[in-house]
């Protein structure tokens, strides 16, 4: 056994300590904590940890009101009080805007989130018996779930539903989508039931479910400030119902009257109507079909392209907005950025390391950082979202 004082908390939610062997990473942890700990395994010359005491505890600790916090991979942060959780939000951003794009600077806002049932999409996978749930912290292992705190209530009505079956059926992947505008909820399937499988899914009366094949099916209209989408939920849409009209309002600040913008990763076109009310012509990229399809439908006044944002032949636009993935911009995209020599970069991204590796690369081309803003669209997990301006000087 081994103490320490926790110095701050890292990308992924992990409380650096130093001790004799090295630096140890822990979870469960709060900055300034006295702790007893064990290493638990070293692994590429980390160090993990096990926390095993609270010596001494932070001000802001307060008890997990979910029972399944210790074990579920999901939530990190709930053993923080939420106006807490904002600050080491923001620390950890800018401890890898400093260490990574080399930048010292502060954040323009921080805009706060509802603390619990914001959640209306959620991903999750069978546990034994077939009953659904998360993966458990530090396993491969799926912890069944029946009630989680983030989600909608109308989610956890199915969960209770489903895991009080005596034998569910199998399927090795659920997309859930409750849609708040006509109170639906949507799941996809990994595959298409057997006969006998879709007999148990008739059941739920009030649940719409769809699988490869049949995706159509589970197409709805959710509405968001002044603009409709059509969505599925075989397909990626922003899961904190409470925050996105405040998302779009961040970038609206950055638009102006423009000739043409671009919307790489554009998805089911949520930026696209925003881009659309300021500009003469509006273009986006996305490689799903599906999701092309559906903004081609909502808004047909865009130019939509079917196909990876590698292999798009960049043209001349007044302003790109880009929300990629958490793996952030390609080489091949910043390049392809660069060389175009954009004006305005609006920057969106859940991932703060490769968005400041990101960053770091338009920095050294000539472009300097205008505004950058935090918006809390998960609580209770070391995440948030990223949405900045970058300016070309």
């Amino acid at each position: 056994m081994k103490t320490g004082i926790v110095e701050r908390i890292v990308n992924g939610g992990w409380g650096l300590v130093r001790s004799t062997e090295g630096i140890v990473f822990l979870t469960g942890v709060i900055p300034g904590e006295t702790v007893e700990f064990e290493i638990k395994e070293k692994a590429r010359g980390i160090l993990w940890g096990r926390l095993l005491k609270i010596i001494s505890s932070h001000h802001s600790r307060v008890k997990a009101v979910c029972p399944y916090y210790e074990e579920c991979g999901g939530c990190c942060f709930q053993h923080i009080e939420y106006t807490f959780q904002q600050t080491i939000k923001t620390s950890i951003f800018l401890d890898d805007l400093k260490r990574i794009a080399g930048l010292e600077r502060r954040i323009d806002r921080y805009i706060v989130s509802p603390p619990f049932g914001y959640r209306i999409r959620a991903r999750m996978k069978p546990a034994s018996n077939n009953y659904i749930g998360f993966i458990k912290k530090s396993t491969n292992q799926v912890l069944q779930i029946n009630n989680c705190l983030l989600f909608n209530e109308r989610i956890n009505r199915f969960l209770t539903a489903w895991n009080n079956q005596k034998s569910p059926p199998f399927f090795y992947q659920y997309d859930i989508l409750f849609n708040p505008d006509n109170e639906k909820l949507y799941v996809h399937l990994s595959h298409p039931p057997s006969t006998k499988t879709e007999i148990i899914l008739k059941a739920y009366s009030d649940v719409v479910f769809t699988w490869k094949g049949n995706e159509q099916a589970g197409i709805s209209h959710i509405k968001i400030g002044n603009f409709k989408y059509l969505t599925s939920a075989s397909l990626f849409f922003q899961n904190n119902f409470f925050m996105l009209e405040n998302l779009l309002n961040l970038v609206k600040q950055y638009l102006c009257s423009h000739d043409t913008a671009i919307d790489l990763y554009s998805g089911v076109g949520f930026f696209l109507p925003l881009l659309c009310s300021h500009s003469k012509q509006t273009i986006g990229v996305e490689n799903s079909s599906f999701a092309v399809k559906l903004a081609s439908m909502s808004f047909p006044e865009a130019s939509i392209y079917n196909m990876p944002v590698e292999k798009f032949d960049f043209p001349p636009a007044d302003i790109i907005l880009c929300d990629p993935p958490r793996s952030g911009l390609s080489n091949i995209v910043k390049k392809k950025i660069k060389d175009r020599n954009y004006k305005s970069i609006i920057y969106i991204s859940c991932n703060s390391a490769t968005f400041c590796r990101d960053l770091r690369f338009f920095l050294d081309h000539g472009y300097q950082i205008k505004d950058i803003n935090l918006i809390d669209l998960f609580p209770q997990t070391s995440h948030f979202e990223i949405v900045s301006n970058i300016i070309l000087t």
